[in-house]
């Protein structure tokens, strides 16, 4: 998805796009380490490229393992996480690469994105934060298309890339409408970031005397101060709700959980700021996450009862998500219920899931594959991954 999503852009600017179709969470990182090894290995024998020139991308868990071969592996020059951060490990901040973050405001990862951001500052890496308006997914094509020209005026201060003044003035024109729609939306925060940034990475390659006087008077001023301590009290408030979710779900049932969705939805609604209502809206979105990893690893163990009773809480917190419905036919197929079964995968289909080759070899449905109306949903599922 990410190749086809971005794979204009990056011919726009001489960058090969290359993903792993193996690649996945979960995986033990011994065998993602010899995926890496695999791919760059048959990348630099097979393709002309610049060895100084190397860059890492990922989403959540693919953006811990690209920062995790820029941060262990060294040789690379720039990494884009998406919707997560570094991988967890006591590592010091030791090897150099640049970092542009990417993440949506209503992603449950953002405070740690946020929080990383902070700490490549406190160690004199050249980073950006972008936020967009989005949950945990890949960035739009026009933030990618930031993200490169950034990673390109760092290679010029480097001396890895010649200067090119096009490149400076599409980056310059990009930051120039960031701020603007941060400063008519009146997001402080957004300002900031973006003001910091293009201070930093057009520092000594462009005029950046405008940015250092509004990034002044911002941050001189009472609303961004007061914007900054609300931020700080709802990131703690945030941590430690999520904890709480983490450790009550098993406790409650699914009637409580109804209830608590209800009331952090209606929380999101009546939220005085913008940033607190965005952090309502996080919460429920963690919870998705944690209903999926309860009733995936109950599916896994058997465990059918409660694999069920997670899978209707889940469908309660993201009623959108297709990864409910996929995970119920999962649990319908466990109780010899196939008419059920296809009726959820239908479901999964018609909100958009589209991984087929998922569908094609998930061990679940291969008593399914001669069923007509299973061949339906093939169709139906290729579709939705072409027109992605």
């Amino acid at each position: 998805m990410p190749l086809n999503m971005y794979k204009d852009i990056a011919e726009r600017y001489g960058f090969v796009c290359i993903g792993s179709n193996l690649s996945k969470n979960g995986t033990a990182w011994d065998i993602t380490n010899e995926g890496i090894k695999a791919l760059m290995s048959d990348t630099r024998t097979r393709i002309n490229i610049d060895p100084k020139r190397i860059y890492t991308a990922g989403f959540s868990g693919g953006a811990r393992v690209a920062s995790s071969v820029a941060i262990f592996d060294g040789g690379i020059a720039g990494v884009i996480g998406c919707a997560a951060g570094f991988p967890h490990t006591d590592q010091p901040f030791g090897i150099r690469f640049d970092y542009f973050g990417m993440v949506g405001e209503y992603d449950f990862n953002l405070s740690e994105m946020q929080a990383l951001d902070g700490a490549l500052q406190q160690n004199s890496f050249s980073h950006q934060l972008l936020t967009f308006d989005g949950i945990h997914g890949w960035a739009p094509a026009a933030d990618f298309q930031t993200a490169l020209l950034w990673m390109q005026v760092n290679a010029m201060k480097e001396s890895l890339q010649k200067k090119n003044d096009t490149i400076i003035a599409a980056l310059k024109t990009d930051y120039g409408k960031r701020i603007s729609a941060a400063t008519s939306a009146h997001d402080l925060i957004k300002q900031q970031q973006l003001l910091d940034g293009a201070s930093r990475v057009l520092n000594t390659v462009s005029d950046i005397t405008s940015y250092q006087k509004e990034l002044t008077t911002l941050t001189a001023g009472d609303d961004y101060k007061k914007a900054i301590a609300l931020q700080a009290q709802l990131q703690q408030t945030e941590q430690h709700t999520q904890q709480e979710l983490q450790q009550q779900f098993t406790t409650h049932d699914e009637k409580w959980w109804t209830a608590k969705i209800a009331e952090l939805n209606k929380n999101s609604h009546t939220a005085k700021t913008q940033q607190e209502a965005q952090m309502y809206r996080r919460l429920v979105n963690y919870l998705g996450l944690i209903c999926y990893l309860n009733a995936d690893h109950a599916l896994k163990t058997g465990d059918l009862d409660h694999a069920i009773t997670y899978i209707n809480i889940f469908k309660a917190a993201d009623p959108k998500n297709p990864d409910h419905s996929y995970l119920a036919a999962i649990y319908y197929i466990k109780k010899g219920n196939t008419a059920q079964a296809l009726i959820a995968l239908n479901d999964a289909a018609t909100l958009g899931y589209n991984d087929l080759s998922q569908l094609l070899t998930d061990p679940s449905f291969v008593s399914l594959q001669n069923d007509p109306a299973f061949k339906k949903i093939l169709i139906k599922v290729s579709n939705a991954k072409a027109a992605k």
